[in-house]
């Protein structure tokens, strides 16, 4: 069973959030994925466009459909769409009846062209239904992702109003470097086929759709575990995205391990990876990790997920779908015991059941084809709980190398009195 151990930063360091305190930190506040919840983001379905992959290198790769010449760009089917809104909306209604205060987005007109200057044009956005791509929150900071589609380089324009007012109210807002994305940012020769053996030869390398070009990172792609960060290299977040995320809060306490994942088409971590609570995670069996391990010998326990209904099939045959299979596992956590889950996934939510969980279904369905499933759509703004460390073994080793670096001060410091 694992527990939480308190995780202060030092005594110099008291303007770095390590607690749930909003009257000093602001409105944000977030270390896990399973505090209680008090505030939230939840997309919004308006203009959704699906990108043209011909000039978007990174969506041809993210097909999850079988018939690839559905492809198209521009809005989506308006059935779709309204659909979409109905869901997002309704999802609103039931985290608010369980006492979440609930913000939204605001609407952009993502069926106009853009272009960067020397890089790329294109003729549509994306859309705006799931925050968690683009947004991420981690003690009292509110970070704005790069993104690793080109389609989406003004999708925080429909955050900036909230984000603005929480960092007035107290809270810190970072916002990574935005990429120029010109095509070395891409591998255009990778292997369109997800099934071919020289996909599964080149991720087994380490080598993706996106070069490291410049530093990319989609939100969606991390996973908040205390002290502990944990992120996907997949084909939206590179290494020096990873690494300039590190560089950014390594100093403030925190550890950021990067995961590789078995998925043929990676592309953010709440489909491989899902943790529920202290000590336990949900893994997808088919997307283990690499990494794994560092799991294990801290004493958690990866439960293997069942594998989700069948995925409705009423626009199957009119539009790609963006997501997997597995998109039934994509949870959001209330906390510690409620869970939102699709109604469709009875297997699912009886796995959940099985671990003490109270799930609390809600229908989704044309979320599927804009863009995730429940932990996508949503952001999470602030949970109730302290910095805590839920990585024994990880405190042990980080006790080791403070001990040598004091020493190796020492020692350097008695050399200069002998001199």
């Amino acid at each position: 069973m694992v527990s939480g151990t308190p995780a202060p930063a030092s005594g110099s360091d008291a303007m770095i959030c390590d607690r749930y305190d909003p009257n000093t930190f602001g409105p944000v506040c977030a270390f896990t994925e399973w505090d209680p919840l008090e505030e939230v983001i939840v997309g919004i379905g308006d203009n959704c466009c699906e990108p043209d992959c011909s000039v978007d290198p990174v969506w041809r790769y993210l097909f999850h459909s079988e018939d690839k010449t559905l492809a198209r760009r521009g809005p989506y089917p308006k059935d779709l769409i309204e659909q979409g809104t109905r869901e997002l909306d309704n999802l609103t209604r039931v985290l608010q009846n369980e006492g979440v205060t609930v913000r939204r987005p605001d609407p952009a007109a993502f069926h106009e062209p853009f272009n960067a200057p020397g890089a790329f044009q294109v003729p549509c956005g994306f859309n705006a239904t799931c925050p968690r791509d683009i947004i991420m929150t981690l003690g009292n900071t509110i970070l704005e992702a790069p993104m690793g589609l080109r389609s989406r380089f003004f999708e925080y324009h429909c955050y900036r109003p909230l984000i603005q007012e929480y960092f007035k109210k107290g809270s810190n807002w970072v916002a990574a470097p935005k990429g120029i994305m010109k095509d070395n940012l891409y591998n255009l020769n990778y292997p369109v086929d997800d099934k071919s053996l020289e996909r599964r030869q080149m991720l087994a390398s380490h080598k993706y759709v996106t070069t490291e070009a410049e530093p990319i990172w989609d939100a969606a792609d991390w996973m908040r575990m205390g002290k502990d960060i944990f992120a996907q290299r997949s084909f939206v977040s590179n290494e020096f995205g990873i690494e300039w995320f590190r560089r950014q809060f390594a100093p403030q306490g925190y550890r950021v391990h990067t995961l590789h994942s078995e998925d043929l088409v990676p592309k953010h971590i709440d489909c491989t990876l899902l943790p529920l609570r202290p000590g336990l995670a949900l893994e997808n069996p088919t997307r283990k990790m690499e990494e794994r391990n560092i799991f294990l010998q801290n004493g958690w326990r990866l439960l293997t997920s069942v594998e989700p209904q069948p995925k409705p099939d009423k626009w199957v045959k009119t539009v790609i779908r963006p997501t997997s299979s597995w998109i039934g596992i994509n949870i959001f956590s209330i906390d510690e015991k409620r869970i939102v889950a699709s109604s469709s996934e009875e297997r699912v939510i009886k796995q959940l059941e099985s671990v003490g969980a109270k799930v609390i279904p809600v229908p989704f369905e044309a979320m599927f084809y804009l863009g995730g499933a429940f932990h996508c759509a949503t952001t999470d703004v602030r949970r109730r709980g302290d910095r805590q460390s839920y990585f024994p073994q990880e405190d042990e080793k980080e006790a080791e190398m403070e001990e040598k670096r004091k020493y190796t001060d020492f020692v350097g410091h008695v050399s200069l009195l002998d001199d």
